[in-house]
């Protein structure tokens, strides 16, 4: 049985007597992306892979295994960036820069541009589960009724559901608590920006 990149990396940074925290500060990075790596959340992109390969005398082939080596041949997969975490609300860039997620090949390829943020909280649980990892498309305008990521000068970075009307563009949570509250932006306000729409996500064990 082959061994998974998140199993192999684990067992070699116990071996070399390392914490999660010191493996991050020797790559420049924060813990939680060394978490992420481990538990098969998200995986380094090549400059990195290559740091952890000098670092652990190795190779980034016996890094990634057989596994990824025969998914890159078959076509199977793609390797998307994931650009920081949105928790649902506040975009943070935790140094994740250096990440990328594993996609199928057919939703990659079907947005060239697109990349991923971590969404946590829950604002939009009744459509997507917490701690799930979005897609986001730049490149696709965003319609009415459809999640986007939108900046807003007062809130930030926002996963929410979009409607643009005559002259304004409301930005609303989709959550069973109904604690949240719609963000308004119409004349005289500073507009919404929106980043991209969500096209497509991926929680702990599912994919839509």
């Amino acid at each position: 049985m082959v061994m998974e990149f998140s199993t192999r990396l684990k067992r070699i940074r116990l071996d070399s007597g390392l914490t999660q925290a010191e493996l991050a500060d020797k790559l420049g990075i924060t813990n939680r992306a060394v978490g992420a790596w481990e538990s098969g959340r998200s995986k380094p992109r090549l400059d990195k892979m290559k740091e952890l390969a000098v670092l652990f005398d190795t190779t980034v082939a016996d890094l990634m295994g057989e596994d990824a080596a025969e998914a890159a041949i078959s076509g199977t997969s793609r390797m998307v960036p994931l650009l920081g975490f949105a928790h649902m609300g506040d975009f943070e860039d935790e140094g994740n820069l250096a990440d990328e997620v594993e996609v199928p090949a057919s939703i990659a390829d079907a947005h060239p541009r697109g990349f991923m943020v971590h969404a946590q909280g829950g604002c939009m649980d009744n459509r997507f589960p917490h701690d799930a990892l979005l897609l986001v498309d730049p490149d696709m305008e965003p319609l009415n009724g459809q999640p986007v990521l939108a900046e807003t000068a007062d809130y930030g970075a926002v996963v929410r559901n979009y409607t643009r009307g005559r002259s304004t563009v409301m930005l609303t949570a989709d959550s069973h608590s109904g604690e949240y509250d719609d963000i308004l932006a119409g004349p005289g306000d500073e507009p919404v920006v929106c980043r991209g729409r969500v096209v497509w996500y991926m929680g702990e064990r599912d994919e839509r």
